[in-house]
Parts: structure tokens; sequence; C-alpha cells
């Protein structure tokens, strides 16, 4: 059986301008416009193409004498957008001026070579107004002839920025065709979030949420380190402290894990710097022997390695920093790489890319078939199934889903575990001992999936249908649970308002609606990549139906040459490339994880393992000013994938910590400080230490740095305010006191080892060290009190009245005195 989520592509080529007569209430609509440009700008925000073109369906009606005008680049005037409380919002602009005033987006050119001018306007074949990029080199050919690189004009003084949404206007994407799968959602609800925090899960004690406890997260500070072994290295570190190593107890003082002289100047001398990753501990990893009994493994030991002191075994850790799960409904693509297929094979992350993923469905006759299903927008399960079979996550090495299920389907659900007698979803499954839940996985499987899916007699290769299908089940029922999890109460989304809900000016304080303007406004950008109401570009805006932009962008990279990006996923200059590739890497099958490679690998008559469409229009710069439908050659396209990572939401920042793929920063204030430098790349902008080499990366090297990373120039003020905004505007109060959906049953945590950096305590009779645990406690759906809620990456605690969403020290609250 194969779901598939109908597409209509774009035509090849777009209908030539006056192909349709204009009806005569456009006509006289048009003259007003064309009397409107000459005496006032037009008033138009938000993203697509503002202006004329919002308001009527005719792209060529322009004043001819616009075509023959030369833009000229002016100081961005930087328009406002009105919002609650009437604060002054900068947008993101470059206004140009000719004849007529035009706006160009700041984020197409930036980036682009120092002798780059901007050419007269013209207008392309589809309509538009374009402005030719000279001394750019091309990307496309057009007759033989190199094509004319250029960007979209809009008429009059606009503000390109979307304009600010909350997350309760924002529809989680559908999951097109799941009704064949699920028959009652709530008990696959019911089953995801049992499943995800069960103790039983994992060969050692894991569950899922044991990386993601702490909203989403991982905050454990003991045994958390990795020598770097993306980058092969298996060596290390000492902290900035003097320690470092497995079973090491990391301190605030031991962050940023690379330290300059002079912290505003990316190119002074360096005190400190490791490449260790802070991440999560997972598994012991011995080769997986064997169920036995009560839900328990047979697991050997893995030999000695890095991950011991003095040949006693510590449990491992992972390469990455643990991404928080809240939210993560919204991505296209999950996981740090976006190896988390958005298309579910339901058997692992990897979607269409495996040919050989099949599921078991019953078939009339009452036997089952082995069967592909494609279910997109469905990374959440692509994801899920990934750690739970990972011998540095969840599992013994070598263990399949089958043996999972025929372990955990007999089991009482949560049976070693509290639930809470309110639990916003098990309260009415909840054990009357208070311990795990009345029904077994097998029972609350059959309640949650149609009966084709597991009710076939007989096993297959060993296994019952409901096992060999553990996977997809799995998958599934995590994916629905974890789609409750969506933080859309925060101060912002209060500030902004919903239907129903008025937007409130006082959900922010001063100082928050200062740090907000400064995040929109076109000194820091970082609504260049935070961008929507998920405060990403990873998230729901890559939705085809969206019609917002592709999966693949073309933008300046490095040293001025245009290049393809993977939307959402760029390379800031954290640590250098080879130490983690990130989504420039490949897939188990030899399949590049990029959508920019697979695209240039198919304009070039190669076959790609995933189904996208890209639609060269809507690139940020066009291939060609008279043609924007023209694709980009591959003889001529270089690719500035290599050492990018997701772009994480900024919601709940301030309960994630630590931060960024290797977990390097402690605070919002060091990461504020990193981008106000411009990274931690050497040398003048355009250049990248972080970079490949030219010989090493497919489709290009040397810089792959956003060309929004360079130095900012914020003042403490400044700085103080961003942060604020981060810190507290974005925080949804819920996640931070741990009220519905976000709160859980209880759970034992491994925290490091019994012992020191030197010296462990080993189990009796074997080689792995003693653990030590952290007891979170069971909660229910009015949160944590009277226990306080989380703590913020300073350490101060969340509190729960409302008033704390707006009150602010009031010297923080007054306007900042102007600098001399």
């Amino acid at each position: 059986m194969t779901t598939i989520q109908p597409a209509t592509p774009r035509p090849a080529k777009r209908s030539p301008a006056g192909a349709r007569g204009a009806a005569p209430w456009q006509r006289a609509l048009l003259l007003v416009l064309a009397t409107t440009m000459v005496v006032s700008p037009v008033s138009a925000r938000g993203p697509g193409r503002p202006g004329i073109a919002d308001l009527v369906e005719e792209p060529d009606v322009l004043p001819a004498r616009i075509t023959r005008k030369t833009a000229n680049l002016a100081a961005s005037l930087d328009p406002t957008q009105r919002l609650p409380g009437n604060p002054s919002v900068p947008g993101s602009s470059v206004d140009a001026s000719g004849e007529q005033p035009l706006t160009v987006s700041i984020d197409a050119i930036r980036g682009s070579p120092e002798t780059m001018t901007m050419g007269q306007t013209v207008i392309s074949d589809s309509g538009e107004l374009m402005v030719p990029l000279q001394g750019v080199a091309a990307t496309a050919t057009v007759g033989g002839r190199p094509a004319i690189p250029a960007v979209n004009a809009h008429i009059g003084t606009v503000d390109l920025v979307p304009p600010l949404v909350s997350l309760k206007a924002t529809p989680i994407p559908p999951v097109t065709g799941i009704e064949q799968f699920v028959r009652d959602r709530s008990a696959a609800i019911a089953l995801g979030k049992a499943l995800f925090w069960d103790a039983k899960v994992g060969s050692d004690g894991q569950a899922c949420a044991s990386c993601h406890f702490s909203a989403g997260a991982d905050n454990r500070l003991k045994n958390q380190l990795n020598p770097g072994q993306r980058g092969s290295d298996n060596l290390f570190n000492r902290t900035f402290t003097g320690e470092g190593g497995p079973n090491y107890v990391l301190k605030p003082e031991d962050f940023p894990f690379l330290r300059l002289l002079n912290p505003l100047d990316r190119n002074s001398a360096i005190t400190f710097q490791t490449n260790d990753v802070v991440s999560s501990q997972g598994t012991f990893a011995g080769d997986f022997m064997g169920l036995a009994s009560g839900g328990t493994e047979k697991c050997g030991n893995r030999p000695v390695d890095e991950f011991s002191v003095h040949g006693i075994l510590t449990r491992r850790v992972a390469p990455r920093n643990a991404p928080t799960v809240i939210n993560a409904v919204f991505n296209y693509r999950n996981f740090w790489d976006g190896r988390a297929n958005n298309t579910f094979n339901g058997n692992n992350p990897f979607g269409e890319r495996d040919p050989d993923a099949r599921v078991l469905q019953r078939q009339g006759q009452g036997q089952a078939a082995w069967v592909r299903i494609h279910l997109p927008n469905a990374s959440l399960a692509s994801q899920a199934v990934g750690p739970a079979l990972s011998d540095f996550e969840m599992s013994c090495a070598n263990k399949t889903f089958p043996y999972l299920g025929r372990k955990m389907i007999p089991l009482r659900a949560l049976s070693g575990q509290k639930v809470h007698a309110e639990d916003s979803v098990l309260a009415p499954l909840r054990d009357s001992t208070g311990v795990g839940l009345t029904q077994t996985y097998e029972q609350m499987i059959k309640a949650a999936f149609l009966p084709e899916w597991w009710s076939a007699p007989g096993t297959y290769a060993g296994f019952s249908q409901m096992e060999s299908n553990f996977s997809m089940l799995w998958g599934l029922a995590i994916m629905l649970y974890e789609t409750t999890l969506v933080s859309d109460e925060a101060p912002i989304d209060r500030f902004v308002g919903w239907s129903g809900s008025p937007p409130d000016p006082n959900a922010l304080s001063v100082q928050e609606r200062r740090g907000l303007a400064i995040f929109r406004g076109g000194k820091a950008t970082c609504v260049s990549c935070h961008r929507g109401a998920e405060f990403t570009s990873a998230g729901s805006g890559l939705q085809q139906t969206r019609g917002e932009t592709n999966l693949v962008e073309q933008m300046f990279v490095g040293r001025g040459t245009l290049g393809l990006y993977d939307s959402g996923f760029y390379n800031i200059g954290v640590r250098p490339t080879a130490e983690d590739v990130g989504v420039g890497g490949t897939d188990p099958f030899g399949n590049s994880l990029s959508f920019s490679r697979q695209y240039l690998a198919r304009l070039g008559g190669q076959p790609a393992p995933d189904r996208f469409l890209v639609d060269p229009c809507l690139f940020s710069v066009k291939s060609h000013a008279f043609s924007c439908w023209l694709p980009p050659s591959p003889a001529l396209s270089r690719v500035g994938v290599d050492g990018a990572f997701k772009v994480p939401s900024l919601r709940n920042i301030a309960l994630t910590q630590p931060y960024f793929h290797n977990g390097s920063r402690f605070t919002l204030e060091q990461v504020v400080e990193f981008y106000n430098r411009g990274g931690d790349r050497r040398g003048p902008d355009g250049n990248d230490t972080t970079g490949f080499g030219g010989a090493t990366a497919p489709n290009g090297g040397g810089s792959n740095v956003h060309p929004a990373i360079r130095p900012l120039g914020l003042t403490p003020a400044e700085k103080n305010d961003l942060v604020a905004f981060l810190r507290n505007a974005l925080t949804d109060r819920r996640v931070a006191c741990e009220r519905a959906p976000f709160d859980h049953p209880a759970l034992r945590i491994p925290n490091g080892h019994s012992g020191t950096t030197t010296k462990l305590t080993a189990v009796r009779n074997d080689i792995k060290a003693v653990d030590e645990f952290i007891d979170l406690p069971e909660v229910g759906a009015k949160g944590v009190a009277p226990r306080p809620c989380m703590k913020d990456d300073l350490g101060t605690p969340f509190v729960e009245a409302k008033q704390a969403d707006v009150k602010g020290d009031k010297k923080d609250d007054k306007e900042p005195k102007k600098e001399k």
C-alpha cells in the first residue's frame, strides 16, 4: 500500500505577461495605481511580492519609464511595522530610488561581491520588475551566453519582513493518509506518550525522555561530553577549568568552548578552545544477545574504549547536542543534519531513500503481505525510529525493531513508573496503585491502530505482524504524541494575538519590545534565519502549499559567488566543517542528505532519492533577469551545505541550554556575543577557516558561512535588550512549569556514575560503572506547583504568575540614553 500526497507541479514556463486581458475593474484599478506610483509609494508588507502583484493578477502593468531607470542603493530607511503598543520595529530592507522608490531585499544581496552594481530595472518575461546584478558570475546560460543574475524590485518603500504571527495561527502540516493507519487518534497519543516516557524501552533503562525531559531537551551536566567523534576525534580535551572526559561534571565556567583575548574581535588571539561536544549520555552499548524476563535484555560488554576510566566502562555520549522535541512537529526535516526524512517509510529515518523498507498489511484472505508506505509530513515519525536502535542512545548494538516489539508488547505500560492522577493524557488509564497503566502495550496498540496492521495470524520471519510492524506503530504513535507538544502561549503570542484573542501590548516589557525591534531589524537580522511563528526557517514555511520558498535556495555564498543552500540549514561558523559536515553528509545508502546536491544531480540527469519540486522563480536571486524559471546550471553552480545545520526554533530557548549543535555555549549572552562578532571563523568576511577545501567538498569549497554572519556592532544596551526578548518573550510558562500538555510520568534518568573522572565504582562482577540518577517526579496537568518551575539559562526559576511575563527591572524598562 502506498499513500502519496498529491502534488501539483508548477508549469515549466510561466505565461507571458499580458496573455490575458484585464477586466474593466482591473484596468480602472491599474490606472489608479499607475497614478499613485507617480505621487506616492505603494504601501504593502509581508512575504511574497508586495505592491501591485498583491492587488491585481496582471504583473505587466508598470510605467515603461521604470524599466530603464537605474536602482540606486540608498541607506536603509528602516520601514516600520505597526504592532500592539505601537513600538517601532525596523524591517530588513534596502531602499532603492530612481524615478520611483524601489525596495530590494537586503537578505538577497547580502554577501555579494564588493564590485557588484545594480543595473537598470527590467521587466522579466513573467512580468516582474527585476534589478540585474552586474559584476556577479552567472550560474546559468541562455543561448550559449551567460545569464544575468537578478533580484526582485518592489515598488515603494516596503517592509519585506513577514509580519509577526502567533503560533496558534500556524496550522500543523497535515500527514496525508494517516487515517489509513490510525483508528483512534486519542488512543494513539496515549500510546505514544507511554512509549516516549517508558524507561524499559532502552536496553539500559533509557527512555526517549531521558534525553528530552527538560523543556523537550537535556540539561544534565555530568558525563555529557563527546570528544568530537563526528570529526573522527576520539581523544577528550581538558575543559577551561582544567578537567574533562568521561564522568566530568561541567561547570558554567567551562563555557564558551572558544575564548578570545577580545571577545568582540573574532580575529584576536585564541586563549582557549576545544572541539569536544556537549550532548547526552546514552547506553553502555554491548552487543544484543537476546531478551530476558520482565522486559530486560541480555547484552554483552563493548570493548574498552574512550568512554571509560581505567578499564571501567561509562555510558557513551552522542556526538551532537540534543535538540528539543517541543514544536518539532513544524520542522520539515528533523535531526541537526535533516536525515529524519519528511516522508515516513515505516522502518527507519530515511524515507524513500531505502528501497527495501516494507511493512506488513493484512490482506483480504487474512494473511499479511509486505507493502511500501509513504507518509508525507511525518518527519517526527522518521526521527522517532532512529534513537530507539542507536547503540549510542538507547539500544544494545545490533538489536532490531521486531525484538523491541517482542519485548514491549506484552508489558504493562509504564509498569515501573509513577503516573500522576491528573495526567492530561494518561489519567484514564492509570493503575489504581499509581504506578503504570492498566493496559499492556498490546492492548494500547489494538485500541490505536486499524486491525489490518496487527491482526494477521501466523509469523513472518519468526515474528508476529504486530512485532514485525513495531517500528511503524512506534514511529506513528510517538509522532502523534509529539504533535501535541506545541508551545503557543508565550508572551510573544499574547503580544500579537490570534483569532478570538486580541493583541496584548502589555505582554512584553519595554525592554523586550526593544529587543524585538533589534531581532527583526536590519542591524542584527536574526529574523533572516529565525522567521515565522516557529522562529525557524526550517519549519512550516518550507511547505510547498505555502508558496513562500523552496527546499533549495540560491543566494550568495562565500567570496561573493552565488550558490545553493538547503533552506533552513546554514553554516554559521561555530567549528571547522571537517569536524562535522552536517547536512553535507550522506545517508547509509550513499545518497546526499542535501536537497541542493540532489537538485543539481537531477538537473544533470542523475537520479535523486527524494521527491520534491523546486521553483527557480522563488529563489532570492534569480539565475536570469528575464526568465525567472531558468534553473542554475550544474556546471556553473556551487553548493554551500557542508557544515550547515538545521536552524533551531528559538521558542523556549532560555530553557534548552547548552546551545548550538555542539553545545558550546551556556548562556544567551554567550550566544549573542558569538553573533555580534561575526562567529568564530578567522579572517575577513568572505574568508572562512571553518570551510572545506574545494578538492574535499563536492560542488564547491571554501566558505560556506551564511552571509548574515558578520560583525553586527550591537551596543551593550542592544545586546541586553535582545537577550531579554529571547529569554522572556519566547518562553511559554506552561513548558517552564510543566503544565499540560507538557506534564509527564516519573522517570529515573541516568546522570553519570559513582566516582570521579579518575576513579569509578564498577558494578559487581562487571566492568560497567555504577549509575547515578536524577529522579524526575510525576507531574499532572496543573504543573509542578508548589515546587518551583524550570530555571532559565542564568539559573533563575520562571514563575507562574502572569505579572511575571510583563514585569521587568524598572531600570531596564526606561528608554536607553543615546550614545554620543
